[in-house]
This record gives structure tokens, sequence and C-alpha cells, in this order.
């Protein structure tokens, strides 16, 4: 699922990939971001960087 913005596979709530209040993390567990909302791990995986240098990643699972 590559989408400029991550949704958590509990709650639904949608994020801005850079600015909408989940920020990506890297921890024992992968690649993932933590819903503030509703405090799930959601898995992601690097893209490598775009253009700029900026990295890019993807969000590895789809909300139910």
């Amino acid at each position: 699922m590559l989408a400029d913005m991550w949704i958590c596979i509990r709650c639904h709530t949608e994020f801005p990939e850079f600015t909408g209040g989940a920020e990506a993390n890297l921890g024992s567990f992968g690649l993932y971001f933590m819903c503030p909302v509703c405090g799930r791990r959601n898995r992601l995986r690097s893209l490598g960087e775009d253009e700029e240098g900026f990295l890019r990643l993807e969000q590895i699972d789809e909300p139910e």
C-alpha cells in the first residue's frame, strides 16, 4: 500500500505520512508507527530514498 497517508489498522485513523502526528520508529519490533489514538503498532518498510534524499516508507499492514 504505497500512499501519502498511513492508516491505523485498528481504529482506521488516517495520518498524512510526514505531518499527521504519527512518527516512524525503528526498534526491536522493526520499522513501525504507533497510532497516537489507540496505541496500535503499525508495520512499515523502507523503499529507499526519493530523488530529494528523503526516506520513503510503505505501510505493510492494511486496515481490516
